[in-house]
């Protein structure tokens, strides 16, 4: 009887000291399975981190998109002015190394312009065997790209968008003055501007 009495007394001691222990085990598998289903910050983005970006890209494009697109045209402005003030200067150089006129010829309805020997501007004939040889027209080569020196800005990728929107003519003579006492050509893209002009008592080539 003492013995069933002592059996049951260590029992109950057992059962009280394995209750809390249970408990805590419960609670620290509990703890671990909710910090399990949080979102660690090496999982990843959330949702809201991701529409943050999307927002804060979206804003850099607007104001990047406009600025880079009128710095391409006005990069794209210069360049069609650089080939034009090329051609006006190599007309000029022919006219002095000839010592006869070669002209520049701008046209504003086909968005084009052409650097000709004088003697057959009006000659739809090519004359490939002359010194310089020139096609129909009179186009004298390029001595860059060994083409025609005829270009045509709608053509030529890099001077998309680019337009002659004032035209005209320009002869160089041996002595170096050209034929207009004020020509200019006008090249516009966008709402940039750009004017050639061209000295007629000194020959000299501006741009502004």
């Amino acid at each position: 009887m003492l013995r069933t009495r002592r059996i049951r007394k260590t029992r109950g001691k057992r059962q009280r000291a394995e209750g809390p222990i249970n408990r805590r085990i419960l609670i620290s598998a509990l703890c671990r399975l909710r910090l399990r289903s949080r979102p660690d910050a090496s999982d990843g983005f959330t949702l809201i981190d991701l529409l943050l970006v999307i927002l804060i890209a979206g804003i850099l494009a607007a104001i990047a998109i406009p600025s880079f697109s009128s710095f391409t045209a006005e990069t794209r402005l210069n360049e069609a002015a650089s080939e034009l003030v090329s051609g006006l200067q190599y007309a000029a150089n022919l006219s002095i190394r000839y010592q006869r006129p070669f002209g520049v010829i701008a046209d504003a309805s086909g968005n084009l312009f052409r650097v000709y020997d004088n003697r057959y501007r009006n000659d739809s004939s090519p004359h490939h065997d002359s010194d310089p040889p020139v096609d129909a027209n009179g186009v004298v080569l390029n001595p860059l790209d060994k083409n025609w020196y005829l270009k045509d800005l709608d053509t030529m990728e890099a001077l998309r968008g680019v337009a002659i929107t004032s035209g005209g003519e320009v002869i160089f003579y041996p002595d170096g003055h050209s034929s207009s006492a004020g020509a200019s050509f006008v090249l516009s893209s966008g709402a940039g501007q750009k004017t050639v002009s061209v000295d007629g008592i000194a020959g000299r080539i501006r741009v502004k």
